[in-house]
């Protein structure tokens, strides 16, 4: 799966709410957190990395760019 652009809501940071495409879900709990260089020798900017169970019952991993802010949803777990 290729990442796609979301939106999230946040409180200080922290993912509550994923909107994908017409699908709000809310944040159950955040299973993981991390960060990750990615290819920084390619110009790639640092990531901040969520695994989050959502109120579906599915896990999903998120990120946000922290140079532009802007949030993917990166993998779906089944």
């Amino acid at each position: 799966m290729k990442p796609f652009s979301i939106e999230v809501q946040c409180r200080d940071g922290t993912p509550l709410m994923i909107r994908c495409r017409d699908n709000a879900l809310q944040v159950e709990k955040v299973l993981e957190r991390w960060r990750d260089t990615g290819c920084w020798w390619e110009g790639e900017s640092e990531k901040a990395f969520f695994r989050v169970l959502c109120q579906d019952g599915g896990i999903r991993e998120i990120y946000c760019d922290l140079l532009s802010r802007q949030w993917f949803l990166y993998r779906i777990y089944d």
